[in-house]
């Protein structure tokens, strides 16, 4: 994760932080801990991707599960720094308009990075063909918008999230999806 914000990193980085993987930030096992993400001011004026970064990283990336907005947060400002676009921007031409959404809005930070994690508008038959196109394994009028094997990946289990059997929340989570 460091190597996309070289200069937003910490003087002396954690080895923790150091090993921070992509992976880890879609499967929510980030090495952080919900007392450190939980105040995390998403509306605030600060530099939202310094203060990732400066968030305590104790546990080894990889490890264990902890729900983790500030993560997807942190996904959306890495899209963002590869393609020199917003989230919502860059998924226009290649999501949003081949499914017939037409003007998707997301909400972003100070930074001007798509939050990620809450904040897209959509109208309620948007959503639904969301997951039409996840139940034709990113398929969408006959053409691939989505890789059939990241649908699988994502919405398979990446790490596990409890060890409750009968509840719906330990079952598991995927690629940013339960």
């Amino acid at each position: 994760v460091l190597k996309f914000f070289p200069d937003e990193a910490p003087a002396v980085p954690s080895k923790n932080l150091l090993s921070m993987r992509v992976r880890d930030l879609l499967r929510m096992s980030t090495g952080q801990r919900a007392e450190d993400i939980s105040s995390f001011p998403f509306t605030g004026k600060v530099d939202l991707v310094r203060t990732f970064l400066e968030i305590p990283v104790p546990d080894v990336p990889g490890t264990h599960f902890v729900y983790n907005t500030p993560a997807s947060y942190m996904l959306s400002a890495i899209v963002q720094k590869v393609t020199g676009q917003a989230v919502v921007d860059y998924l226009t031409p290649r999501l949003f308009d081949p499914l017939g959404i037409a003007s998707p809005r997301w909400d972003s930070s100070a930074q001007g990075v798509s939050l990620g994690g809450f904040g897209l508008s959509l109208r309620t038959e948007d959503i639904a063909r969301f997951g039409q196109l996840y139940l034709q394994k990113g398929q969408w009028k006959g053409r691939t918008l989505i890789p059939a094997a990241w649908v699988e990946a994502a919405t398979s289990l990446q790490t596990a999230n409890g060890s409750d059997p009968t509840s719906d929340w330990n079952q598991g989570y995927g690629y940013q999806f339960w």
